[in-house]
């Protein structure tokens, strides 16, 4: 049986995929009691936020299934310019290891070159020390600390080598230009 993996522009008809994996991101990071409704992920995927999901598929008879994401918005800096603020990156622990979360990434860059962002910013925890490995993979950098808190970024050089290197998952359904500007 043959397994396959695809990336796709996130959309309204996923939104409980996406509530299903922040509440499994939630419990992961130990902030379970702060997880939001699917409502919530729908008015801000329409409005605020993007996304990507990852699905998997086990056959060519199944219907895909939902199993990471990843959500962003655009920021300015008056330093960097324009940047895309990645809010989570989630791939369900099933199914890590497999090129899943490096595909998500590498559409991110991938978008934000194709939209002229200078930069990609997110936070990890610093207990997190599975990502902040994946992160180093990408050439990702520490860019200032916090309590608990470490904020990585890729930006100019390292980000256009990430958009540029073939993921393992090469799909991705959607326009990247369908989405809106700042």
């Amino acid at each position: 049986m043959e397994t396959a993996y695809s990336v796709r522009l996130a959309g309204l008809s996923d939104v409980d995929d996406i509530a299903r994996l922040a509440k499994a991101l939630a419990v992961f990071e130990r902030r379970s009691e702060n997880t939001a409704t699917a409502a919530d992920i729908a008015e801000n995927l329409t409005s605020l936020a993007h996304g990507l999901v990852l699905e998997y598929k086990a056959s060519h008879e199944e219907s895909p299934e939902v199993v990471g994401y990843t959500h962003w918005t655009y920021n300015y800096d008056t330093v960097v310019g324009r940047y895309v603020n990645m809010n989570e990156l989630y791939v369900d622990s099933n199914h890590r290891g497999r090129g899943g979360g490096s595909a998500l990434m590498h559409y991110m860059a991938k978008i934000c070159r194709e939209k002229g962002f200078k930069g990609l910013r997110w936070l990890v925890y610093d207990w997190n020390d599975p990502a902040k490995k994946f992160y180093s993979k990408i050439n990702a950098k520490n860019w200032y600390e916090t309590e608990n808190m470490v904020t990585m970024h890729v930006y100019e050089k390292d980000l256009m080598k990430l958009a540029e290197r073939k993921p393992a998952i090469e799909q991705l359904g959607g326009n990247v230009s369908q989405l809106n500007d700042v």
